[in-house]
């Protein structure tokens, strides 16, 4: 199984975008005086759980198109065909991508709920991480349509 389209610049970005939202969040608690060590290590974790997330859902969903891909093969096919073979096989990847979905989601929220009562993070500085996946990805998509 080739990966070639896994968006590791995308990930590279999300990445950034979290170590910055980590550092602004603990700086948050420091001006406010509130800050502790589960204030670093809940920011921390809810990055680490968000990049690791975006990571396995873009391998899920390359996994999934390829093995469609590997039983289409390397024949020559009319446009027709090839919508017609995407339709018949879309439902098979898009059950992929749910189950990858639902233990993705499982796993998150297992990490986050341990780490809070092992009172080894809190939940505000874990979870804001979280919040900010989306807006981080479309900074990306806009800093991708300026360059174009």
């Amino acid at each position: 199984m080739q990966h070639k389209n896994m968006p590791m610049s995308d990930i590279i970005f999300l990445a950034a975008g979290e170590g910055i939202a980590s550092l602004i969040i603990v700086g948050v608690y420091l001006l406010l005086g509130e800050f502790d060590f589960r204030v670093a290590t809940g920011a921390v974790l809810g990055s680490a759980v968000t990049v690791l997330n975006f990571a396995i859902l873009s391998f899920s969903v390359n996994r999934a198109v390829d093995r469609v891909m590997e039983m289409r093969g390397n024949k020559e096919m009319t446009e027709e065909e090839a919508s017609a073979f995407a339709l018949q096989h879309s439902a098979e990847i898009q059950k992929s991508v749910k189950s990858s979905y639902l233990l993705r989601q499982i796993i998150m929220l297992g990490v986050l709920v341990a780490a809070v009562l092992l009172k080894i993070a809190s939940i505000l500085p874990a979870v804001i991480p979280l919040l900010l996946f989306r807006p981080i990805l479309m900074a990306r998509e806009a800093f991708r349509k300026k360059k174009t």
